[in-house]
């Protein structure tokens, strides 16, 4: 029988509890059989417990750099982290794997621990929005109109390339470079740490005639990289799912012909891009910012996988708004009640309207007067407006 089939997490624990370098020399025996990650990812935790920093500074310079798992690297970095501040060996050694890996993840354990050992403190004095608001203009620039961190959440649908007579780019590099200064700019106003939700699908240009193809874009592929370079990483993909009667029929060619290469399916998703503006904090500082009093929402049925059913909404004002049950869902596990939530691409403010119905503050900006004026309309006094 291997010794994989009779250690246990519980025993290693165990024995990082006991702090004795009879049982360092036990763990270091373990470690160097055949066994589990999992299970030499917990003997290096265990080992980094233990007070012998000569025989724990030893192994982890003997090992750090061989052919580990990167999870067990991990462990032996994190161990550096928490030794450093007793043993200036362990603040070179984890420098020298820093500097050898290059691994996004080491990065990012580097940030926290310093975050966590400066003791940095958030600002809890920005400047607060207090009113609902509609900025007027190019989003790029009127968002220069408010504070830093002062919003909470955002959900948008940015214009589809070239699909709409509301968005037409000379190129698609044109339109993703717009794209990415926005995002830019709306990492500047959101608060750290806080949620960009963005609904994007691929689209297809119409061929210039029958002799030419038409090109399709995946759009949400390149969006990635431009929300990463604008201050973001990514949390989750979430897939709105629609009837298939509601969406276009692509598939009727070849249900007629039942030619290969011609099979073109019927598109009945988007996704909801979930990302997390960059920080050097775990979620649960964010969280805590609301303590016990928050609404929520007991009567409703939680989407429990990354797939919603919601039916698309049509109307003769707009050719692209966001049902009012998706944006009820996203403001419901996005944001708290009083949240400042913002739409940069607010169209007829759908989300507006289901905020203030959640009792957050909308804040929508819309370059469009056509539909400037329908919100205006339809919210009369409601918001407050501020021009380019």
């Amino acid at each position: 029988m291997k010794i994989n089939d009779l250690l246990t997490i519980k025993e290693i624990k165990k024995l990082g509890k006991d702090k004795s370098d009879e049982n360092i020399k036990i763990l270091l025996k373990y470690f160097n059989q055949e066994i589990s990650i999992e299970l030499k990812r917990e003997i290096v935790s265990s080992i980094g417990r233990q007070i012998n920093n000569d025989m724990i500074y030893s192994f982890l310079r003997e090992n750090a750099f061989k052919n580990h798992p990167m999870e067990v690297v991990y462990q032996m970095y994190r161990t550096c982290l928490y030794k450093e501040k007793i043993d200036e060996r362990f603040k070179k050694l984890g420098v020298e794997i820093k500097d050898f890996y290059k691994n996004e993840n080491i990065y990012k354990m580097y940030k926290y621990y310093q975050y966590k050992q400066l003791r940095i403190k958030r600002n809890v004095n920005k400047e607060k929005i207090n009113r609902p608001t509609i900025l007027i203009g190019d989003t790029e620039k009127t968002l220069t109109n408010l504070p830093e961190e002062s919003i909470q959440m955002i959900f948008t649908s940015p214009p589809y390339y070239n699909a709409r007579e509301y968005s037409d780019y000379h190129s698609y590099n044109e339109y993703l470079l717009k794209i990415k200064n926005v995002f830019k700019a709306c990492s500047r106003v959101l608060e750290d740490g806080r949620f960009m939700i963005v609904n994007i699908s691929p689209v297809i240009t119409k061929r210039p005639g029958r002799e030419f193809e038409s090109i399709r874009y995946p759009i949400h592929y390149d969006y990635h990289k431009i929300l990463e370079e604008a201050g973001f990483y990514f949390i989750d993909e979430i897939i709105w799912i629609k009837p298939e009667p509601s969406v276009p029929n692509r598939i009727g060619g070849y249900m007629q012909t039942r030619k290969p290469l011609s099979y073109k399916p019927n598109c009945i998703t988007e996704s909801l891009m979930v990302y997390r503006k960059n920080c050097d904090f775990l979620l649960d500082k964010n969280i805590n910012d609301y303590g016990d009093d928050y609404d929520k929402f007991e009567e409703d049925e939680i989407d429990t996988t990354n797939c919603w059913y919601i039916s698309p909404r049509s109307d003769k004002n707009h050719p692209a708004v966001f049902p009012e049950e998706l944006c009820r869902r996203v403001l419901k596990y996005y944001s708290y009640e009083k949240d400042v939530i913002m739409d940069p691409f607010a169209g007829s403010g759908t989300l507006g309207k289901v905020a203030k119905e959640m009792g957050r503050i909308p804040v929508m900006c819309e370059i469009n007067e056509k539909y400037i004026d329908l919100i205006k309309n339809e919210e009369k006094n409601y918001y407050d407006y501020i021009s380019e």
